[in-house]
């Protein structure tokens, strides 16, 4: 498992990548701009003001996953797949 880890860290970044990381930082920053602003900010909070949350960190974490493919996939994942199907 780490030899392939290694393997993938190492390889040559693909326009693959650099896809998959932009939806998983924009998904992953959707919740975490939602969470984040219901955690750390002043309640009550309007639900417009959540939607401008989430979406503005989704679209900074979207960016970020197509300048840092590699690091975005691997702190955001946990976050982009919240919510995302029952076991």
């Amino acid at each position: 498992m780490f030899r392939s880890l290694s393997d993938w860290w190492h390889r040559p970044i693909r326009s693959g990548d650099r896809v998959l990381g932009c939806v998983i930082g924009a998904l992953g920053g959707a919740w975490g701009g939602l969470l984040g602003r219901l955690l750390l900010g002043q309640t009550p909070v309007s639900f417009s003001l959540l939607v401008e949350w989430a979406s503005g960190v989704a679209i900074l974490c979207g960016l970020l996953g197509i300048l840092f493919p590699r690091i975005v996939t691997i702190v955001l994942y946990p976050l982009a797949i919240f919510g995302g199907g029952q076991s």
